[in-house]
């Protein structure tokens, strides 16, 4: 499995002295862009932040009464209201490489699908986390006459969620949810 620890991000929001957790997002470039669903930023489009790393691997324990952290600011650079999607541009910089994003047209109902993300930041613990599920239903869905495919996965979400990444087969494919 792969430690994408270094790549997927809790988004927030400045507000006062005080970051409020959003969601997830994840590194789409190597020069800083992170995808994330439109929702997890709302309508609001200042003071949004990515909260640095705060583990080298995976299998650290995640310290849960730490609430230091090191971020750095973000900006919109592009929503899709149509499929809930947002692309964030940071200063952040990545070296390492980033799995390709493939279609929905490769996966099959019934692949195994992993997901990285911060399911209870909304509630204050900053945990990656990783699950593991299925693709239960390939579908389309529309929106403003527009169709868009969707994949949906046999996990009961948490809000914090949103925005995670997805792999498919390990390492194939990353979407937002």
């Amino acid at each position: 499995m792969i430690d994408f620890t270094q790549s997927v991000f809790v988004i927030g929001k400045k507000t006062n002295n005080e970051i409020q957790m959003l969601g997830t997002g994840f590194l789409v470039s190597n020069n800083g862009k992170i995808a994330t669903a439109r929702h997890v930023i709302g309508n609001e489009d200042k003071d949004l932040v990515v909260m640095l790393p705060h583990i080298a691997n995976i299998n650290e324990y995640q310290d849960t009464s730490d609430t230091s952290c090191k971020f750095t600011n973000a900006s919109v650079e592009e929503i899709n209201p149509i499929t809930d999607l947002c692309l964030l541009k940071t200063d952040l910089r990545f070296s390492g490489i980033l799995p390709a994003i493939e279609s929905l047209d490769n996966i099959q109902v019934g692949d195994k699908i992993g997901i990285f993300g911060f399911p209870h930041c909304v509630m204050g613990r900053r945990v990656l986390t990783y699950q593991e599920t299925e693709v239960g239903a390939k579908m389309l869905l529309e929106t403003s006459g527009i169709k868009s495919k969707y994949a949906t996965i046999n996990i009961q979400t948490r809000p914090g969620q949103s925005g995670s990444l997805i792999l498919i087969r390990g390492q194939e494919l990353l979407l937002a949810y």
